[in-house]
């Protein structure tokens, strides 16, 4: 896995800094956008501060940053280089802006990064972006997530703060903001057609579709979504990471030994290999698309 951070860890309350229970914001954003209220400050804020109470680390100090040219990218007066985390952002898709247009008037008073993750290879320190506006804090990863400038890409955070990622991602999906209005631009294949994924390697996608068969050795484990692994589209995962895919699907009933013929969604990066291939890194990027059957 590619962070020591999949721990399922619940954050409590916090009142010095206006925090709330995680869990119970995930439930009052999915209330929010239930609601479909009428103007889009009433229903995008709430899920923006919602997602920087659960994913922002309250005892890791704030670093002030400024937008760089790269997007994506914020700069410390140190020179450090941060990352917006859990965000890709489609060759297509413009940098967008830092603020939607529905949330709170009022100027906010900077930036802030807070280190999510080690450095990378290109000296670039993953991190959660905050809009700050006094005491108030707006998630940059959620804003951009909610405009549609961005697709959810799972790679440090699980539980509730994922959660609430993909709510603010489903937000614009459902709206057709952004990328999610134009079909030419967003980034969902169907695992049944395999010849359009391969034409996608290299690509960050969303793949939906329903697993024919499963497949096992001793380290690693495949989801086949055809009868030809030849030219098939197959999703992989390592065999030491099944638990904690498990532990995942648990949440909804499920375990990856009981995906064979259930429809589901993934996400990452395609390559190719016998046919259009897929490996999981992080169990955020595998959802089931149906409820468990009772037995």
């Amino acid at each position: 896995m590619s962070s020591g951070r999949l721990s399922g860890r619940t954050r409590t309350e916090h009142s010095g800094r206006g925090r709330i229970n995680p869990v119970r914001a995930l439930c009052l954003a999915g209330l929010v956008l239930a609601a479909g209220y009428a103007r889009a400050d009433e229903k995008d804020q709430p899920l923006v501060r919602a997602a920087y109470d659960a994913c922002v680390p309250a005892d890791i100090s704030p670093v002030a940053v400024e937008k760089s040219a790269e997007d994506g990218v914020f700069v410390a007066p140190s020179g450090q280089r941060y990352l917006a985390s859990e965000l890709h952002v489609p060759d297509s898709q413009p940098g967008g802006t830092l603020s939607a247009a529905g949330l709170a008037a009022g100027v906010a008073s900077g930036l802030e990064a807070v280190a999510s993750g080690p450095e990378n290879r290109w000296g670039l320190t993953p991190a959660w972006i905050v809009l700050r506006d006094g005491d108030a804090g707006e998630l940059v990863q959620a804003v951009r997530l909610m405009e549609g400038a961005a697709v959810y890409a799972p790679d440090q955070e699980d539980s509730a703060c994922a959660g609430l990622l993909r709510l603010a991602e489903t937000a614009a999906r459902r709206e057709q903001r952004g990328l999610w209005g134009d079909k030419t631009a967003a980034p969902v294949y169907s695992a049944a057609r395999p010849g359009q994924l391969e034409e996608e390697t290299g690509n960050y996608v969303i793949v939906k579709g329903r697993v024919v068969s499963l497949g096992k050795t001793e380290s690693t484990r495949y989801l086949n979504f055809g009868k030809y692994w030849k030219t098939d589209f197959t999703v992989t995962l390592k065999a030491s990471d099944e638990a904690i895919f498990d532990a995942a699907l648990g949440r909804s009933g499920w375990q990856v030994e009981k995906l064979a013929g259930k429809f589901v969604e993934l996400r990452g990066f395609v390559q190719v290999r016998d046919g259009p291939h897929m490996a999981l890194r992080h169990p955020e990027q595998l959802v089931v698309l149906e409820h468990p059957a009772f037995e």
